[in-house]
């Protein structure tokens, strides 16, 4: 801007561009402003790099990038140094000077104000961004109405949002199958494909579970005490036993952990006063943030602390924080693992559902065996020649077919027959003379 100034007061008549050197000892900002490549607004100093780059565009210079070493002084005296290079030291002085008085005033950010050729710029708090940080901004996006929503369903406490290890959890989330991801956020709000919203949603006429028959919600799914469900939940918890021994976890973490899971399942069960003293502060934390919390991975922030003790009593390096996101990712997993249950009874014969129509069908066999073939037609009778058990061992759907088809052709038979017993009815039955 200031150079186009100087050609409209020094030279209007200039008739060709004039070509202008400019030199920095920073190789990738150079590649950066000068190079064709792409800029993206999550890009570091973008603000910066985009308004030059618009500053270039307007210019009538025609400007030449130059790329200079830096700090050549501290090998080479000043006086020896190329006119470029002297410049360059020059430059890194005013820096530091700069970064002194910033020092000085107690201030570690220099202010970010708008350049000239800025065309767009993002604040937050009355500060200007260098570059987009989309999570920062979906945070504030979403945060406070996430947090009213939390409030207004009871589901997070501020003192269990406090006391969470947010940053393990997101570490353990982007570590999962995208799948699980998303089975994850639908889970944790509870919309999700359980009888509750099956029958919102006009897909099922009961919200009672297939494991056991009560109404089920995502609360439901890991507490259903159906014998399957039982089973299903003591070897998960095995297997996280299991895995907690090989992660090299302090054993009376490890206790309070797989204690804190039976109140998934039994609230009334874990008792502080039943682990270690050193334990009970985190211990408390997770009751704080809940059984429920606990099953959806989210930990207090005061384990990774007693684990690191842990860790260093025993000489390892072992990283205490990747033990936490780990661990939050197995507590998901477990939870999972229980929709997976839940969902292969669901399309099983051993669904609640399905076994009140398979007796309903059963009882609708017994009753055509019963009856006989004698007013069915010939072709169908053939289908009640078989024994009778080898009919109830077919599968639900094909027993539901053959008890439909069968029903179906008496009643056609019976409506054909009608007329002619109407008649003989009537032949030996005559009406009586008035």
């Amino acid at each position: 801007m200031v150079f186009d100034w100087l050609l409209d007061q020094w030279a209007p008549t200039l008739r060709s561009p004039p070509r202008v050197r400019i030199a920095c000892d920073g190789f990738s900002a150079l590649l950066n402003t000068f190079s064709d490549n792409r800029v993206t607004p999550q890009q570091a100093q973008f603000d910066l790099v985009s308004s030059i780059r618009e500053a270039l565009a307007r210019s009538r210079a025609s400007w030449e990038p130059s790329h200079m070493y830096g700090h050549l002084d501290q090998a080479t005296s000043f006086s020896c140094l190329s006119w470029w290079s002297k410049r360059n030291v020059e430059v890194d002085a005013w820096a530091v000077a700069y970064r002194h008085q910033l020092e000085a005033s107690h201030r570690l950010i220099a202010p970010n104000a708008r350049f000239f050729t800025e065309l767009a710029a993002l604040y937050i708090g009355d500060v200007k961004q260098s570059r987009l940080n989309p999570e920062q901004v979906q945070e504030l996006v979403a945060l406070p109405a996430l947090r009213k929503r939390w409030h207004e369903r009871q589901t997070i406490t501020p003192e269990a949002e406090l006391e969470t290890d947010w940053t393990s959890l997101a570490r353990a989330m982007s570590s999962l199958p995208a799948g699980v991801q998303r089975w994850t956020t639908k889970h944790v709000v509870g919309m999700c494909g359980v009888g509750k919203f099956k029958v919102r949603w006009g897909t099922a006429d009961s919200a009672a579970c297939p494991c056991h028959g009560e109404f089920e919600d995502h609360l439901h799914v890991p507490r259903c005490m159906a014998p399957s469900a039982s089973a299903e939940w003591e070897r998960r918890t095995a297997t996280l036993d299991q895995w907690l021994d090989t992660q090299v976890t302090d054993p009376a973490i490890k206790h309070a952990i797989l204690y804190l899971l039976q109140g998934v399942r039994d609230p009334s069960l874990p008792r502080s006063r039943l682990v270690p003293v050193r334990l009970r502060r985190a211990f408390l934390s997770q009751q704080r943030i809940g059984y429920q919390g606990l099953l959806e991975g989210r930990l207090s922030v005061q384990w990774a602390a007693l684990q690191e003790q842990y860790l260093q009593s025993r000489g390892s390096q072992r990283s205490p924080t990747l033990w936490v996101s780990r661990l939050s990712h197995q507590l998901i997993l477990l939870g999972f693992h229980m929709w997976e249950h839940r969902n292969s009874v669901q399309h099983s014969e051993d669904n609640v559902q399905l076994r009140e129509r398979s007796r309903l069908v059963n009882d609708g066999i017994h009753s055509q065996f019963d009856m006989g073939p004698t007013d069915l037609p010939k072709v169908v009778q053939r289908m009640l020649a078989v024994k009778r058990r080898t009919v109830l061992n077919k599968p639900l759907v094909d027993r539901e077919e053959w008890l439909k088809l069968v029903r179906m052709e008496r009643t056609a038979y019976r409506r054909a027959l009608a007329p002619q017993r109407r008649i003989l009815h009537r032949f030996f039955h005559p009406a009586q003379a008035p």
